[in-house]
């Protein structure tokens, strides 16, 4: 095994980006790496860009988290400067802010977010909750107050959409279609009517002629902001593949997550970016290496079942360790604890894994 601690990613990084399969316990992986790097003495915020709700769980808020950053309370677990603050994306709150940050006057930001299509983009456009997490992630990452800040993703395939989201944005910006509904000829130009564009006039027919009006006036509204937003999306893909981004892997010892966490970082090297570390959350506790004479045979079986266990589960993890080396990043093996954890003094307990070298 590296005997590399994660302690060298959490002090330097500026973003880290924790990913992995559904149900190997990335969530609480992303709130016990900002735990370690509040006790580290970092003024850190983890954000979960995912729609489920179980960061809020992780860290015992029964009332849950909002779109705004939240002060999490870790008692004297901190050195120095050190904070934990946490919060969750609601891609409708973030689709105002956006809107009202690049609407080059007031009263076009009042338009825009009057209009229908714009109060249901998130569900009516593909990608919106995949961009609004970058954009969340660009706020905080310039935001004083912090210096660290600790993003928890979907799993692995809308992980890689959320890395993809600006490229999207400027290819859609930059396309042909949508300059010739803008305009064009060196001076802004209004959409041209609906009336007189036979390709307008044939998307109306597919999704209907209220939903286009809608979709219309909102690229009316639009005209002004794409430059802005085009600027921004290259600031956020600059973001990502920075020296200060990096990568978690978050897995666990079976062969299934490992292949699809192995396959995972190839996504991620396709795209210029380089796998950080890996977390192998919920190993086996260590069996004991002997059964003292007098025991039953109950006790017995299970330590053998146990040693079993530990042993395919050293198997399946095999390679993330051969990975780990080659990419000289630091992998860490947690243990499975006894129940799930529900609040800060359970995460202080898995800090324990990602300060200690494996």
């Amino acid at each position: 095994m590296t005997a590399a601690p994660f302690t060298a990613v959490i002090d330097t990084a500026r973003v880290i980006v924790c990913c992995g399969a559904g149900g190997v316990g990335k969530t609480t992986m992303s709130a016990t790496v900002a735990t370690v790097a509040a006790q580290r003495g970092r003024r850190v915020v983890v954000v979960t860009v995912d729609p489920a709700r179980r960061l809020a769980d992780a860290l015992g808020l029964v009332d849950g988290l909002g779109a705004d950053p939240e002060a999490i309370d870790l008692d004297d677990r901190i050195a120095g400067d050190g904070e934990l603050w946490a919060m969750m994306l609601d891609a409708d709150v973030e689709l105002e802010r956006v809107i009202r940050t690049h609407a080059t006057t007031e009263e076009q930001a009042r338009r825009a977010l009057a209009n229908r299509f714009t109060r249901t983009i998130g569900d009516s456009l593909g990608g919106t909750q995949e961009y609004m997490a970058t954009e969340v992630v660009h706020r905080l990452v310039n935001d004083d107050r912090f210096d660290l800040v600790v993003v928890d993703t979907p799993p692995s395939a809308q992980a890689l959409d959320v890395l993809d989201a600006p490229d999207v944005l400027v290819r859609f910006l930059e396309h042909p279609v949508f300059g010739l509904l803008m305009g064009s000829g060196g001076r802004r130009m209004r959409l041209l009517s609906a009336a007189t564009q036979p390709i307008v006039r044939a998307i109306g027919r597919v999704i209907g002629s209220d939903v286009l009006a809608d979709v219309v006036e909102f690229l009316r509204e639009f005209s002004g902001m794409e430059a802005s937003f085009a600027a921004r999306a290259r600031e956020v893909r600059a973001m990502w593949r920075d020296d200060s981004t990096a990568f978690v892997l978050v897995t666990a010892p079976r062969v299934d997550t490992v292949d699809e966490t192995l396959w995972f970082d190839e996504r991620l090297a396709d795209h210029g970016v380089s796998t950080a570390g890996i977390i192998v959350n919920r190993m086996a506790p260590t069996p004991p290496t002997g059964i003292p004479s007098g025991f039953d045979d109950d006790l017995t079986g299970w330590s053998e079942w146990m040693t079993q266990l530990a042993t395919a589960e050293a198997d399946a993890v095999g390679p993330l360790t051969e990975r780990a080396q080659a990419l000289g990043a630091p992998l860490a093996l947690v243990r499975r604890l006894g129940a799930d954890v529900h609040d800060t003094t359970g995460l202080s307990v898995l800090a324990e894994y990602l300060v200690t070298p494996s």
